[in-house]
């Protein structure tokens, strides 16, 4: 549950208050209820009445009651104990409680009892349930009666908050853990005893502070008033709940007094019980209890985390705004030539003892092997040789670290080792023509598995002995396989295919390490469907994975056994799309992404609880979490706009997520950079395309009122532009140009539904969104509909050529990158997995050979009348050389106003320094000799 949202409802009374906590639900109409008053004092009663006129004081256990006869005196109130504690309170209580209570109608007070010892905790029916255990040890045997209770957080005198800490929880700590060899309390330290000391922290307090920051989106910050549970509304379905038995007959309160009557003279001695049933009516504000029918507040008076109008989603920005001073126009060098980590080819990776982390950076002009401490401000580089090297995996015992290798960038990756100190390299697979990927360590360090599409078949599984270089092939390359991952004792792996009847179709699969028929592994229910990332529990006895068999990407977990799955559930109930799922070591939770509006946030789901809360929100784009031995340290990739990618580090009491590489030097201030706004537009068919805006700032604008526009379209088609780092955008917008990326249909990230919408259509109404787009930014006024440029990489490149071709009303010049020409031609001479996803996404190049032929930007080149700049990579391996020379040859027959650029050594996409800036300086030109100067 949400921090802030729980804020919202219940006020803590924090030190110098004897170092404890004390809670007030808020109730306007009744007053409120106050649990367990802290030792009276002046400064106590001042810090009670200024949070509101309180009604009932609830004492958890005797102790608690010492003082409840003189805050009765002081605030007229009323006090409620059980039984068992009655003796303890002078005058006696005004409310006995029973063992199973309602002492208002959405507070439960339950009795729980044992070895001669009791305690009243109180349940309230706010946001899943919040649980106030007073002083009680919830690992003790009498903890045990509150299993059968619904709640997601835990409130103590004693001890932080404890956010998500469901029943679930507390039968783990009880029955799962080794107890030591003395009764410690669970809200007590024990730092001497490891195994105690992970059920005392549990690791369930996933933010220290109180107030919002800045960082926080505002609605993380508070959910908004449609997700608080008023106290009427909270109990509406109890009709008639059981009063409390009172110790002596309640007084008679007319009802219009309702919660703010005033607070009565103080009384020289507490009356017998017989004299106060006599006593004529009170003018204390009526008990919860005996006031069924008072109207909840709305919402508390003043302790709103945000205000309603910031909770919901602001509006976007479309007038460009000011930075005075500290706008400065870029260079393409400063810009282009930012590093950044590696996030494509297999992320980050912490060391065995969660020390260490390895990741790919290309500081110096290419992507190397580095590696960093946690604790410290060095970083090693562990690989020179000026040669694209990524996906660093620690063996298991931390001497040496796997790795994949390229040359020219044409993707056909070898494997590689380096110790740690990068002293020694050797190629481990040498198989120039071969490409490796997928690569993961066997739990002894002896084995590595991977996938390759070796002897001209698709991606099978292989097992190579690092000693010997020997290698197995475990699965037939009859189809590709991806994602091997070894279970915990080395016997199987699990991965995915697609080798169903359908060939949208992707389900998990089991063989052994040691060779053997592969099983399919039922996830999908006879539903047609996606399952694919599997990882192994711990203890091997559940796979987690990602499904869309329910409309979107989402995180199931599947219970295992003996190649068969017993059980899958699903770990949250959101509208928006989840996955990359990483275990705890110690098997409790799940990291996972959480993609919504364009943002990745890092989030950690308990697999038994389903308690659910952020690791990282950072408006920007997390990647590739990794979690430490310690199930608590988390290192994982982080970008944003403003920020290129970078290899950051948290743990769960950390207030944020600190940086372990800085790639944006200091000479460029992100105050320059722009962030984009969300937005939606009318596409094909009047669907609402996703899209990020940007708009210059009115510094770069170079006094144009109305200013020149570039759509940036991303690859794939089933890719997403994400709030991350895209040199090209910033260099556009930097330059005054307004940018806008679009996420059509066919893009990932708005649900399956969407993600397919463009199956068998490519050309066809994602083209139609993409010219939309350009409409609206004139419709908008953002931009001059007569000076709008389109610009766009591999499947990108091809709607800009169609664009271009299909639209040439729309848009007055393109720029494509490693673009498509003729899909007849991409399926002859492309590598044979993305041959498989043409075949599936798209059709058969024979018998759908007119649609291959019409969707085909080489069949409209001659209608191209806008400037056109093509780039491309001399090895790339996806989308050859080959695709640009024949639509080039049509523009140059033409006498069409084009350049084209061809890169040595660089393949689908530009790896290197130089290269990358070269190609955007070139974009940049053309857009302004083409847009602004015409």
């Amino acid at each position: 549950m949400d921090i802030h949202q729980l804020r919202s409802w219940i006020f803590e009374l924090y030190e110098p208050l004897e170092n404890e906590r004390q809670y007030i639900v808020y109730d306007d109409e009744r007053g409120n209820l106050l649990i367990d008053a802290p030792p009276f004092s002046e400064r106590a009663l001042r810090l009670v009445r200024g949070a509101g006129p309180a009604s009932l004081l609830v004492a958890t256990n005797a102790a608690r009651a010492f003082d409840a006869a003189k805050y009765r005196q002081a605030l007229g109130l009323q006090v409620a104990v059980h039984a068992d504690d009655a003796d303890g309170i002078p005058g006696g209580p005004d409310l006995v409680l029973g063992d199973d209570e309602l002492v208002r109608p959405d507070a439960r007070a339950v009795r729980v009892h044992a070895n001669g010892e009791g305690a009243t905790v109180l349940l309230l029916r706010k946001a899943g349930g919040v649980l106030v255990c007073g002083d009680l040890d919830l690992a003790s045997d009498a903890a045990r009666t509150l299993l059968p209770l619904s709640f997601s957080v835990v409130l103590s005198a004693r001890r932080s908050p404890m956010w998500n800490a469901g029943k679930d929880n507390l039968l783990a700590l009880q029955d799962e853990l080794p107890k030591p060899p003395k009764q410690f309390g669970i809200l007590l330290q024990a730092p001497w005893d490891r195994a105690y000391k992970g059920r005392l922290e549990d690791k369930l307090v996933p933010h220290d502070p109180i107030v919002p920051r800045e960082v926080t989106a505002p609605r993380e910050a508070a959910m908004g008033p449609e997700t608080l549970v008023v106290a009427t509304a909270a109990r509406e379905l109890v009709e008639t709940p059981r009063r409390p038995v009172t110790a002596g007959r309640a007084p008679s309160v007319d009802a219009r007094e309702g919660a703010r009557g005033p607070a009565p003279a103080q009384e020289k001695g507490p009356a017998p019980a017989k004299e106060r049933a006599e006593t004529p009516a009170s003018k204390r504000p009526k008990s919860f209890a005996e006031d069924w029918n008072a109207r909840g507040s709305p919402r508390p008076p003043t302790t709103i985390a945000n205000p309603e109008t910031d909770i919901q989603p602001p509006p976007p920005v479309v007038t460009p705004r000011s930075i005075g001073d500290r706008y400065r126009r870029l260079s393409v060098e400063e810009l282009a030539g930012v590093p950044y980590v590696d996030y494509i080819w297999g992320g980050v990776d912490l060391s065995p003892d969660g020390s260490e982390v390895a990741f790919s950076w290309n500081r110096s002009d290419t992507f190397e092997i580095y590696s960093a401490p946690l604790e410290g401000e060095r970083i090693f580089q562990l690989t020179d040789a000026k040669e694209r090297s990524v996906w660093p995996r620690w063996s298991p015992d931390a001497r040496q670290l796997a790795f994949l290798r390229d040359r020219g960038g044409d993707e056909r990756f070898d494997i590689w080792l380096v110790d740690r100190d990068g002293e020694h390299e050797r190629n481990l697979t040498n198989e120039p023509g071969v490409m490796h990927r997928d690569i993961a360590w066997s739990p002894d360090g002896a084995k590595l598995a991977y996938t390759a599409n070796s002897g001209g078949k698709a991606f099978a599984i292989h097992v190579i002995d690092v000693a010997t270089g020997t290698k197995r092939a475990l699965t037939d390359g009859s189809r590709d396989d991806m994602q091997p991952r070894w279970s915990p004792d080395g016997a199987l792996l699990v991965f995915w295919s697609r080798r169903d009847e359908v060939p949208t179709n992707a389900d998990l699969y089991v063989v052994a390490s040691s060779g053997g028929e592969a099983t399919r592994l039922e996830t999908r229910a006879g539903s047609d469907g996606e399952a694919f990332d599997p990882q192994w529990s711990p203890d091997g006895t559940r796979i987690s994975f990602t499904t869309d068999t329910r409309g979107r990407q989402e995180i199931a977990i599947a219970s295992y056994a003996e190649r068969e799955i017993s059980r899958i559930e699903h770990m949250t109930e959101s509208i928006h799309d989840e996955y990359g799922a990483v275990w705890r070591p110690d098997g409790r939770a799940v990291a996972y992404l959480h993609n919504e509006d364009a943002a990745v946030s890092l989030r950690r789901v308990f697999v038994v609880s389903h308690a659910d809360h952020a690791v990282s929100d950072i408006p920007g784009m997390h990647s590739s979490p990794d979690i430490g031995p310690d199930s608590d340290t988390t290192a994982f990739l982080f970008s944003s706009p403003s920020r290129p990618w970078d290899v950051f580090m948290t743990r769960e009491r950390a207030t944020e997520a600190s940086a372990l590489t800085r790639s944006l030097p200091p000479t460029i201030d992100p105050a320059t950079l722009v962030e984009p706004s969300h937005v939606r537009y009318p596409g094909a068919g009047g669907d609402d395309v996703p899209a990020l805006l940007f708009l210059p700032y009115a510094e770069a604008l170079r006094g144009e009122k109305i200013p020149p526009a570039i759509i940036n379209i991303h690859g794939g088609p089933t890719a997403q532009h994400h709030r991350e780092w895209n040199v090209a955008t910033q260099v556009f917008v930097n330059a005054g140009f307004v940018v806008l990326e679009p996420n059509p249909r066919g893009s990932t990230g708005y649900g399956r539904t969407w993600r397919e919408a463009n199956r068998r259509d490519w050309g066809g109404k994602d083209l139609e969104d993409i010219a939309r787009g350009a409409a609206w930014l004139g419709d908008q006024k953002l931009a001059d509909p007569a000076r709008i440029g389109v610009y766009g990489g591999s499947y990108g490149g091809y709607l800009t050529l169609m664009s271009l071709a299909l639209r040439p009303d729309r848009f007055a010049a393109g720029v494509s990158v490693v673009g498509v020409v003729s899909w007849k031609t991409m399926a002859e001479t492309t590598r044979g997995d993305l041959r498989d996803y043409l075949l599936r996404e798209f059709g058969d190049p024979v018998k759908d050979a007119e649609l291959y032929r019409e969707r085909s930007p080489l069949t409209h080149a001659s209608k191209i009348r806008a400037p056109l700049l093509i780039l491309q990579g001399e090895n790339d391996p996806r989308v050859p050389r080959s695709e640009a020379e024949q639509v080039v040859k049509v523009l140059r027959d033409g006498g069409k106003t084009h350049e084209y650029h061809v890169y040595p050594g660089e393949g689908h996409g530009f790896r290197v320094t130089e290269n990358r800036i070269d190609s955007v300086r070139r974009a940049l030109d053309w857009f302004d000799r083409h847009l602004r100067r015409a």
